[in-house]
């Protein structure tokens, strides 16, 4: 072997050996570390997943306090804002009705569901879901979400609470209770009309009902509203019943509550005595005395028929010479008195509540503006609402007074929500009722509400805290364009 070959030789076995394997081992590490790096790139991706323990967080620290539209007056309201979330039980089948029928048939009160909601146009249109909801964010301010709670769990105890006939009892016996359950069953009804439920709603249709069948079936052939075999004073519950009926026909459009209306409110209009106004019952034209309370009941129903469509001739010549006649009752303190600015001291007993009666008939009749109405809102700056210390009468007070509040709007309904609104709210009872504050006490000659029992006060407290929809303030309804009816249209009533 030569020189040269042995040099070769040991130049490839050097190769071979530690240098190259060396070389080999580079090149077996970057083939792994590249096909590791674009093997990971082209794969899915895992799930990173983190156990983590539950906060608690306070229900008080979320559920924020919406902010008002308005800036509230400075005042101290002890108030807490009730539990919202109400309990309500989905309503029994409908059964049949353990009563005598009435003469005339009302077989059309199991009316047929209608998808489109109703909505009454003007005064009437707030009376449903969305309307509700609207006009409560708007006029309601920071207690409009309380109220309505509180609505809710009085309509639930009124259901709860109807008699198997229909009518809401008192809290008296015997010819008493007869006597009076009428105008409390008017009321009761008139709670649920305000919220919208007509014998068509799921949740309250069967107690609409009743209602309405008592009041058909106690309607006499002369037209009264009055308990078979009880002639009482009467001119209240016929008023109040006729306002219900009115109110039942105009959301319903059922048929048959047609004639009922219009002969109570023919009663009305025959029933007046010889100064254009009304007294206790209907027969003592010329005897007996104007009484300020009943009168303006008899009022309010027929404004509530005359927005129904009624057809009763002289409705509105009656209205108008009732409205004047109530225009000369006031004092010149701007007071409307029980009786009358003529009568002995001891019968006139002021009142804020009759004079706030007086001043929102003249609202709702569109007289707002009359110098008696501005008179008796000036005398209204110094209501209250004040459940330790109440008047006579207190919840009829407080359902007038705030009702006058609203109409009037601006700063003084923003002082007066600010103040009635928590003083309901915090009063109502555990079961969703209210009871009176009202008390027999020394110089009260006349007794006091507390008699007519809880269903009275739990619907007149209903009716005051639905005052945000019930009937929409009369600087706020526009006025609409006048349309043709056919000769059978009853009622205007817009589908949407």
């Amino acid at each position: 072997m030569t020189k040269k070959e042995y040099l070769k030789k040991k130049v490839m076995e050097h190769l071979i050996g530690p240098t190259g394997s060396i070389i080999l081992h580079i090149f077996i590490l970057y083939a792994a570390v590249h096909f590791i790096v674009f093997d990971t790139r082209e794969s899915t991706p895992e799930i990173e997943a983190m156990v983590m323990e539950m906060q608690e967080i306070d229900l008080d620290d979320i559920l924020e306090e919406p902010e008002p539209e308005f800036e509230p007056p400075d005042i101290e309201v002890d108030f807490e804002m009730p539990d919202m979330d109400v309990d309500v039980d989905v309503p029994p089948d409908p059964q049949e009705f353990v009563q005598d029928q009435p003469d005339m048939d009302i077989a059309a009160l199991d009316v047929m569901q209608v998808d489109s909601p109703l909505t009454m146009q003007g005064l009437f249109s707030g009376r449903n879901e969305a309307g509700r909801a609207a006009l409560l964010n708007r006029y309601g301010g920071r207690w409009g979400a309380a109220t309505e709670a509180a609505v809710i769990k009085a309509l639930q105890w009124l259901k709860d609470n109807q008699q198997e006939d229909g009518s809401w009892r008192t809290a008296m016996s015997g010819a008493s209770d007869q006597n009076h359950r009428i105008g409390v069953t008017g009321l009761g009804l008139l709670a649920f009309l305000a919220h919208g439920e007509t014998p068509a709603s799921r949740e309250y249709g069967q107690t609409v009902e009743r209602a309405i069948r008592y009041l058909v079936d106690k309607q006499n052939d002369r037209g009264e509203f009055i308990n078979p075999g009880i002639k009482p004073e009467g001119a209240y519950s016929h008023a109040i019943a006729t306002y219900a009926i009115a109110e039942a026909y105009a959301l319903s459009r059922i048929p048959q509550l047609r004639r009922p209306m219009e002969r109570g409110v023919q009663v009305i209009i025959d029933g007046r005595n010889a100064n254009a106004m009304w007294g206790y019952g209907y027969d003592s034209l010329n005897n007996e005395p104007i009484n300020t309370s009943v009168s303006v009941w008899q009022m309010q129903a027929l404004k509530a028929a005359e927005l129904a469509g009624v057809n009763n001739p002289d409705l509105k010549t009656v209205t108008q010479e009732a409205l004047e006649a109530l225009r000369n009752r006031q004092a010149e303190d701007g007071e409307f008195f029980y009786r009358g600015v003529e009568a002995v001291q001891s019968v006139r007993r002021p009142d804020h509540g009759l004079t706030a009666a007086a001043v929102l008939t003249f609202q709702l009749y569109g007289m707002g503006s009359v110098p008696e109405a501005r008179r008796g809102m000036d005398v209204l700056r110094a209501a209250t609402v004040d459940w330790s210390q109440p008047e006579q009468w207190a919840m009829s007070r407080w359902y007038y007074v705030t009702q006058v509040k609203f109409q009037q709007g601006r700063g003084t309904w923003e002082d007066w929500n600010n103040r009635f609104a928590p003083a309901f709210v915090r009063s109502q009872n555990q079961d969703g009722s209210f009871t009176s504050p009202a008390r027999q006490g020394s110089g009260i000659p006349f007794g006091v509400e507390t008699r007519f029992g809880p269903a009275f006060s739990t619907a007149m407290a209903a009716l005051t805290l639905q005052v945000y929809y019930r009937i929409l303030p009369t600087f706020a309804v526009v006025e609409e364009p006048k349309v043709e009816e056919e000769e059978e249209e009853e009622v205007i009533i817009q589908i949407i």
